[in-house]
């Protein structure tokens, strides 16, 4: 299966960083092709049309408030067509509030057809690479 990796958060954070590699290695070892996206730089030629499964990881911006960043909903949108496609919501832990950082993510990607399969709060590299066999 092609699996679309999207973070939105930048990658010179040690701890995400890890985070991710370990969700993308995990996946890739049940047979599953693994490419890795930063929605923060300015992608306008990326197209998740091609890809079966996309697993969107998003970091908290604050302590509290649940929100996550307004690129999530834009990179979606203008992503190609993702409709009816499986995917899941993983958000690293952080602060008080990533579990409702969790269903907002939710939202922004059922509000484009993503069919969630999955959501977690990953709490550790450790955890990610738990959660990361169930990507795909």
């Amino acid at each position: 299966m092609r699996v679309a990796l999207i973070t939105f958060y930048p990658m010179t954070d040690g701890k995400f960083s890890s985070i991710v590699r370990k969700l993308q290695s995990a996946s890739a070892g049940n047979g599953n092709q693994v490419d890795l996206f930063n929605g923060l730089e300015d992608l306008t030629g990326t197209r998740l049309t091609i890809y079966d499964y996309v697993a969107t990881v998003v970091k908290p911006s604050g302590i509290i408030g649940g929100k996550i960043p307004p690129r999530v909903a834009e990179y979606l949108s203008t992503s190609g067509a993702i409709s009816g496609k499986k995917g899941c919501a993983l958000v690293v832990k952080s602060g008080l509030s990533s579990e409702k950082t969790c269903r907002t993510l939710m939202r922004a990607m059922e509000a484009e057809g993503v069919k969630l399969d999955y959501f977690d709060v990953v709490r550790d590299a450790d955890h990610a690479a738990w959660v990361g066999k169930k990507i795909g």
